[in-house]
């Protein structure tokens, strides 16, 4: 079937281009021909002019205006093309019907429709290349998204055909050598179709410590709390569903945030892949304070009273009561693009009030730089600053000297 699916199409475009060729005549035929040639050099540099203009027309998605500009540029140019071949066809036609006599008039129509039938091939094979390319890459996206798809669409399901075609058949071949696309294209494709046939790795996916500032980003949240997003990846929805929900629209529309996202995965999309397969990454596992940690009460508790050997057990009980509570729920999250970010870091009033609770929790965010063995953060609330020293040993454990203060964190991821 796969075979057929591309033979059928390669006799359907050949034929077009010959039934083409033989009313159009050898002379639209050819400049038919050098107009393809120009178009296929030419489009990537018109369709910048599309890619401008088709914004004004409505049409906002950047998938779509990526793929639809070169197109319309390669289009573009093959009319004007078409439009020098109809002009000087019909000078010579105009020349043979009324100055040349009628045996010399026989003769040309007889040339010019059987060089138009040989040409009509000519242009076919190459239409059929060129189509065989934006198949080809089509298919490495369709047939990777569609693959955990329970059912997908007649029209994807043909194109899918399409591309098992040209694999079979040696085709695709042919649909490399007319050109390629930047590797992060086929990149980003693995990763699509990785995470739609492993939805099980989204949670390693949310780990990888070059993506966590991303989760602490107020635009990230459309796309972060939408349950029918997440539900639809796991259930194997189309990408076509997927592509319609409000959340991915909203994010697609947004050019600021969606370059940024595009940034941070063409950085380090080399290393993400192995990251998802294995959970090890290559490019990260060895910066100790990269990661989310969590206040260790006993640890921190037991290190205070060790610094504080004359402290009374009656003055400590009413410490560890209060750390316990202020601290339960403190984490620290230190990203691989040196940003902080602290959640639910207690302020103790000072001094307390009747009435009043003792500690209100507060999120902070900064900045972490790296000094030796050490790092450096520095905290930052509204107006208010803070600037605290941490130090690890192995990676699981981390000490923050906040003043006077040591607080003992571990990892959580």
């Amino acid at each position: 079937m796969w075979v057929m699916s591309i033979w059928i199409l390669a006799i359907i475009i050949v034929g077009l281009t010959v039934l083409a060729g033989w009313r159009l005549g050898g002379i639209r035929a050819a400049i038919g021909f050098v107009g393809i040639l120009f178009a296929t050099l030419l489009c990537g540099l018109v369709g910048k002019l599309f890619h401008l203009l088709l914004p004004v027309f409505g049409v906002s998605n950047p998938i779509y205006l990526w793929a639809l500009s070169p197109v319309l540029g390669f289009m573009l140019v093959s009319i004007i093309f078409s439009i020098i071949a109809f002009n000087v066809h019909r000078k010579v036609d105009t020349y043979y019907r009324y100055q040349a006599g009628d045996l010399r008039q026989a003769l040309f129509e007889r040339l010019n429709t059987r060089l138009g039938l040989c040409l009509g091939v000519l242009n076919g094979v190459i239409y059929f290349a060129l189509i065989s390319f934006f198949i080809f890459n089509l298919t490495y996206w369709t047939t990777q998204a569609t693959a955990a798809a329970a059912q997908p669409s007649a029209l994807v399901r043909f194109v899918n055909s399409c591309g098992e075609g040209l694999e079979s058949t040696g085709f695709a071949r042919t649909s490399t050598s007319v050109g390629k696309l930047s590797p992060n294209f086929y990149k980003f494709a693995d990763l699509t179709g990785f995470m739609l046939q492993n939805p099980q790795a989204g949670p390693r996916f949310a780990e990888y410590p070059a993506l966590a500032s991303l989760w602490e980003d107020d635009r990230m949240l459309g796309l972060i709390t939408d349950g029918t997003l997440t539900n639809a990846i796991v259930s194997g929805t189309s990408v076509g569903e997927v592509m319609k929900m409000q959340s991915v629209q909203a994010f697609l529309q947004n050019k600021e945030l969606r370059n940024h996202v595009e940034g941070i995965l063409t950085t380090n999309i080399d290393d993400l892949m192995p990251y998802l397969q294995t959970g090890k990454s290559a490019k990260y596992d060895g910066e100790k304070f990269l990661g989310r940690w969590q206040f260790n009460a006993s640890v921190t508790l037991a290190w205070f009273r060790q610094s504080q050997p004359k402290i009374q057990a009656k003055e400590m009980a009413a410490i560890r009561a209060l750390w316990s509570a202020a601290y339960s729920s403190a984490t620290f999250q230190l990203t691989s693009d040196n940003q902080v970010f602290v959640k639910n870091f207690p302020k103790f009033a000072n001094p307390p009030q009747a009435n009043q609770p003792l500690f209100n929790p507060e999120n902070w965010k900064g900045d972490w730089t790296r000094e030796g063995e050490a790092c450096s953060i520095h905290l930052k609330l509204n107006e208010t600053e803070r600037f605290m020293t941490a130090t690890t040993t192995d990676g699981l454990r981390m000490s923050v000297k906040d003043g006077r203060t040591m607080l003992i964190f571990d990892r959580i991821n």
